[in-house]
């Protein structure tokens, strides 16, 4: 087995005034947590001094802008990596919604962001795909760090009920069947940044996000759950609002929190976060209608090892569409950090844990 052990190194300079916090995901969940991260440790403006949040993100994507850009350069995709970037600079930074600016038109820039091609750039002119985000981080002035969980080009692959596999994040997710295995392609070793960033944090954030393009991609990367399944941190799940359509159709939160051990085979979570605030009717109406409905919770308890923790997390924007709060999320996950690591009270078997149903930290 390859050893992927990395020496505990300090990485913050502000870890006496706050707690040092890695969040893993990708997508839109993972942006929502760390800037309601950024928020709640009071970094908004430039003029702000913090770095003890990072971001470990998936580089699986082989979609849109950064599909293509991986496939004419050769390089990671930067999507997931450009909107952490983003969700850590200021809020009153003009360079953070350049970077989100997306191309219209029929020409060859239609659909790219700003963002993807500056990394794109940056990565040409470095050669190096991190040292692209460490630059642009500065130019930025991000409160923290953002890091791929890998700098290996992976695919993800995946086996369905049925036996059929593909390969390719796009084709998986395009298949709407349900997936009986996640892996991926080939080996990948992990960044060692990201594994010191895990030994050092005094919480890690695990979602919310896809679970089979967000969360596995990142877990599945070699020495990734290993290393989080044996660190002191508080270790947070938080669970996504919605089913996603020929993903998670009819997953109960059971049944991800399952999934996930059995993939990684590490029982890795202290917390599992909930929302507790209803879901408006029409809103959920709308969501059915694409094959979407909110994720519910069963009575398989006997199994369980982590708390189960609920708080109103959900708030509804424009359009019907329902999204975690940043700043309610981000004041759950410190005060669960204050908190410490529960007690375990509920036994762990050789079965899939799940949760301690209504369970409150000490």
């Amino acid at each position: 087995m390859t050893n992927h052990a990395v020496a505990a190194q300090p990485i913050s300079r502000c870890a006496a005034e706050r707690p040092r916090i890695v969040a893993i995901g990708g997508g839109t969940g993972l942006p929502s947590i760390l800037k309601g991260l950024r928020q709640q440790c009071g970094c908004t403006t430039s003029a702000s001094a913090c770095d003890c949040v990072t971001a470990i993100a998936t580089v699986t994507d082989d979609g849109g802008s950064s599909g293509r850009l991986r496939e004419q350069f050769g390089m990671l995709p930067p999507g997931d990596i450009r909107n952490c970037l983003a969700a850590l600079a200021s809020d009153d930074s003009p360079i953070a919604a350049l970077m989100q600016h997306r191309f219209d038109g029929s020409g060859e820039l239609r659909g790219h962001t700003v963002g993807n091609l500056l990394i794109a750039a940056l990565t040409e002119m470095t050669g190096d795909f991190q040292a692209a985000i460490e630059n642009l981080s500065r130019m930025l002035k991000v409160h923290g760090a953002v890091l791929p969980s890998t700098l290996e080009s992976v695919t993800l692959r995946a086996d369905f009920e049925g036996g059929e596999q593909l390969s390719g994040e796009t084709a998986i997710v395009a298949r709407r069947r349900p997936i009986k295995r996640l892996s991926l392609a080939r080996p990948a070793r992990p960044l060692p940044e990201a594994l010191r960033a895990l030994i050092n944090a005094d919480i890690v954030v695990v979602g919310p996000g896809s679970l089979y393009t967000s969360i596995l991609p990142n877990l599945l990367v070699g020495g990734m759950a290993s290393t989080l399944s044996g660190i002191g941190a508080v270790r947070i799940y938080v669970a996504n609002l919605m089913t996603e359509p020929g993903e998670t159709d009819g997953m109960s939160l059971e049944d991800h929190i399952r999934v996930i051990y059995e993939h990684v085979g590490f029982d890795l979570f202290d917390y599992i976060l909930v929302n507790r605030r209803p879901v408006p009717a029409h809103v959920i109406h709308r969501y059915h209608a694409f094959g979407a409905n909110p994720i519910v919770r069963t009575d398989d308890t006997a199994r369980a090892s982590a708390q189960l923790v609920e708080r109103d997390l959900a708030w509804t924007i424009e359009g019907g569409r329902i999204r975690h709060a940043p700043r309610d999320v981000a004041a759950a996950i410190l005060e669960l950090g204050r908190s410490g690591r529960p007690e375990r009270e509920c036994a762990t078997t050789a079965a899939a844990p799940v949760l301690c149903a209504h369970a409150t930290p000490r």
